[in-house]
């Protein structure tokens, strides 16, 4: 069987896989969601927590094609194209590299408006960059061709992949990948969708003319750059998302609205600090500026929260949106393929 035809067998045989489909093979490992935030209402002055990191169990899967099963013992990692020295390491040559962790949130390019495609981890690896040193990297390579042991493959620039902060990661939240997140080790590229980060990785190429990945021939983005954007994530003590956008609140009882009401997410952007949450609980008539804490990555996502107080029973629509160092996040975004930036619209009901 050809290589072509065995990876289309692969793709629709495997459950919850996406073939044929509008989104990058993204899905969730679990559907088992919790709200994000630990709510207090009698404490509404309590810091924001440093960092949020995502459980395992709910962290969203990119998959192309069956997990490759590889063990750490035939496990190698090849520099080859227009290097001047070829280079093949081992896993014992990954862990024999200095070591950094980093916090960084890794999010789907396909994922929707408020979508759960999106996760937070602390990232164990090593830079990239000393090995590309080694092997050597020729002046006439324009690109990196980064290839997962699954087949898949996607393109950036040399400059790109040169980064200090570039690395090759081996642990997920203080433990090692696993399969289904890249076991056992994956690129980190900060800045980018999860599109550019293969799993698996066993190979990167240096080309001399450019070339796009498997992706980015569909029509994706070739450069799947994280725009500026936020995400609520909880109302009051109810998780939110885009197939959960609807709330009815009580006015009494301990999480009922007379007594105010949490709105909390997060927010993203490529590289740039987040300089402000703006809310508005009137569908985008007035906003208001949340509360935020400040991450040490800008690769992080931030965390942020608004204490709502209404007045009166009805309807209200919630919207929150991102402001960087870059751009202000827009209230639609119709071309997804380049990575949503558009604004969740949640429902409130607020009973008398």
């Amino acid at each position: 069987m050809k290589r072509r035809q065995l990876l289309k067998q692969l793709l629709q045989t495997s459950t919850g896989l996406i073939a044929a489909s509008l989104l990058p093979g993204c899905q969730l490992l679990a559907q088992k969601v919790e709200p994000l935030f630990s709510l207090n209402l009698f404490q509404p002055d309590s810091r924001l927590p440093d960092h949020i990191i995502t459980p395992l169990s709910e962290f969203y899967v990119q998959s192309y094609a069956l997990p490759p099963n590889l063990t750490i013992e035939d496990w190698r990692l090849k520099f080859t194209g227009a290097v001047t020295q070829p280079l093949t390491l081992t896993f014992k040559d990954i862990l024999a590299a200095p070591q950094q962790n980093i916090y960084l949130t890794m999010e789907c390019i396909g994922n929707p408006a408020g979508g759960n495609l999106i996760g937070n981890a602390q990232w164990t690896g090593t830079p990239l960059l000393p090995f590309l040193e080694q092997a050597g990297v020729k002046p006439e390579a324009v690109q990196f061709i980064l290839h997962g042991a699954d087949s898949y493959e996607t393109t950036l620039p040399v400059a790109e992949v040169m980064r200090p902060q570039v690395l090759l990661v081996h642990q997920m939240n203080s433990a090692p990948l696993t399969q289904a997140h890249g076991y056992p080790l994956r690129i980190l590229i900060p800045g980018h969708f999860g599109q550019k980060q293969p799993k698996w990785l066993v190979g990167i190429e240096a080309i001399t003319k450019s070339k796009r990945g498997f992706w980015e021939r569909q029509g994706w983005s070739n450069t799947a750059e994280i725009p500026t954007h936020s995400l609520v994530r909880q109302v009051q003590n109810t998780r939110v998302w885009n197939r959960q956008n609807h709330v009815t609140l009580n006015q009494d009882g301990k999480t009922g609205w007379g007594s105010g009401i949490l709105i909390a997410g997060v927010a993203l952007d490529k590289s740039s600090p987040i300089t402000a949450i703006q809310v508005s609980t009137n569908g985008g008539q007035t906003w208001e500026v949340a509360e935020q804490n400040s991450p040490t990555s800008p690769h992080e996502w931030t965390l942020w929260r608004y204490r709502w107080k209404p007045q009166v029973a009805g309807k209200y629509t919630l919207l929150a949106r991102a402001v960087s160092i870059r751009e202000q996040q827009q209230l639609e975004d119709k071309n997804y393929k380049d990575g949503s930036a558009g604004i969740l619209q949640i429902h409130v009901t607020l009973e008398a």
